[in-house]
């Protein structure tokens, strides 16, 4: 079973695909430190397994199936279509997109090798902005490695 496909599509650019899991999101404290996102991750996992209604750490829906393409300018997140290949998807339907400049920071959870996340101003222009934690889950350790190490290259060739 491949993980990891490499696909050129229509007037998209050259992309990377990884089937994930999309826990969540949160936005942060201008305040919080490293050593806090570890938890927050955690929050943001406990919340969408509870599926909360509402509350102030974001979104509190179940986790779901998704594609996420890595192509430069942009990340961006989109529905997986159940019981089809990972390619199959339509790039243009999307849940979000993120321009790889206004990402901050990648975090893989060293208790958990399945979750990482990124961190992203929500206001880019803006240095009093918020940051938004999103939480991702792969179906195993290496293509958690994967996409965390593709998104940094994605990020280093901004």
């Amino acid at each position: 079973k491949k993980k990891l496909t490499f696909t050129i599509g229509g007037n998209l650019t050259s992309k990377e695909r990884f089937k994930l899991w999309y826990v969540g999101w949160s936005c942060l404290d201008r305040r919080t430190t490293l050593p806090m996102l570890p938890w927050l991750m955690a929050e943001i996992r406990r919340r969408s397994q509870r599926q909360d209604p509402g509350g102030p750490l974001g979104s509190s829906v179940p986790a779901r199936e998704v594609l996420l393409l890595l192509g430069s300018p942009n990340l961006r997140c989109v529905p997986a279509t159940s019981g089809c290949s990972p390619g199959s998807a339509n790039p243009a339907v999307f849940i979000f997109e993120h321009k790889a400049q206004h990402i901050s920071r990648f975090i893989h959870n060293s208790h958990d090798l399945t979750y990482f996340a990124y961190l992203i101003k929500a206001q880019p222009d803006n240095p009093e902005s918020l940051v938004a934690c999103h939480v991702f889950r792969a179906t195993d350790p290496n293509q958690a490695s994967a996409g965390a190490a593709q998104s940094r290259r994605l990020l280093r060739g901004r």
